[in-house]
């Protein structure tokens, strides 16, 4: 049964959305990027949304850069990660779930889709390296979900572009290690390597599995790029929060929030993370002990 309550924030949905409604470009072929997919683990779609379309998206992540008093816990020597922009933003919220993005994403990931996280990662002149990962190694999550990555501004090897392991994420989850500053650092083998230049708006479309990490910005200009991740409906996040946001079902456009994850109605899902699930219970209840100590300190 579907959960229809309706959420305070789906009031902002009604309203007609305000990027350029257009399907992918005549002869993009979806079957042949789900096949790129397959092999390599991610696609470049240059030049998805315009100029423009950057900018707006660009505004919308320096608001919410202005309105966050606390930084996250990977904003470090220059790098600063924003989240949230989806939930707070509408013309961001708008372009996630935009058909043009469905169309790209339901040969590769599938037509029934929800957003459970974004990022904006801006590197500031001087900022440092941001260390090789997959994503799957911070969130913890047991399947393969895609990560829409577009570029806000110009990046390219000298102010810290996108370097990925071309067909790293048919390895699977690989180990990983805390190396402090809020980063999580791979513990194999990187293999080959591909640094994507970028200019404001390409996307690149790649797996959660995905090695990839960028390099210094040696620059002088900030570069500021966004990531939001897709996972299909059946699958579940642990630890995302509610609300969650639908992007698509049936491959069709259909942006709206609900309180509950599809996927958490599944046995083998809640099984599936049955452990992570109790590991996070401990620290919450352990949480006021461990305040209580501090203070007493």
């Amino acid at each position: 049964m579907s959960d229809n309550r309706v959420h305070p924030l789906q009031t902002t949905l009604a309203s007609p959305f305000p990027i350029t409604e257009r399907t992918l470009a005549p002869g993009d072929d979806g079957e042949a990027r789900a096949r790129e997919f397959a092999e390599q683990g991610f696609t470049v779609a240059r030049g998805f949304f315009s100029k423009a379309e950057a900018a707006r998206m660009l505004a919308d992540v320096q608001q919410c850069v202005a309105a966050d008093k606390v930084p996250t816990s990977l904003t470090d020597r220059g790098i600063v990660y924003t989240g949230g922009i989806y939930l707070r933003r509408e013309f961001t919220r708008s372009v996630l779930a935009s058909q043009r993005v469905i169309d790209l994403l339901r040969p590769i990931a599938g037509g029934d889709l929800w957003v459970c996280m974004d990022q904006a990662v801006t590197k500031h002149q001087g900022a440092g390296v941001f260390r090789w990962h997959q994503d799957n190694g911070y969130n913890h999550l047991k399947v393969q979900h895609y990560q829409l990555w577009i570029a806000l501004t110009e990046t390219c090897q000298k102010n810290g572009a996108l370097t990925l392991a071309p067909g790293s994420h048919k390895r699977g989850l690989l180990p990983h290690k805390f190396v402090g500053g809020g980063q999580m650092e791979v513990q194999a083998d990187i293999g080959d390597t591909v640094c994507i230049d970028a200019t404001a708006g390409d996307v690149i479309l790649f797996s959660s599995l995905m090695l990839h990490c960028t390099g210094p910005n040696e620059a002088e200009q900030s570069r500021v790029a966004y990531v939001a991740e897709y996972m299909p409906l059946a699958d579940y996040a642990f630890d995302a929060t509610p609300p969650y946001f639908v992007a698509a079902q049936k491959g069709l456009s259909a942006p709206h929030f609900v309180p509950t994850q599809q996927g958490a109605r599944s046995i083998k899902n809640q099984l599936m993370y049955l452990g992570p699930r109790m590991v996070r219970a401990a620290k919450q209840a352990l949480k006021p002990v461990r305040q209580a100590l501090r203070r007493k300190r």
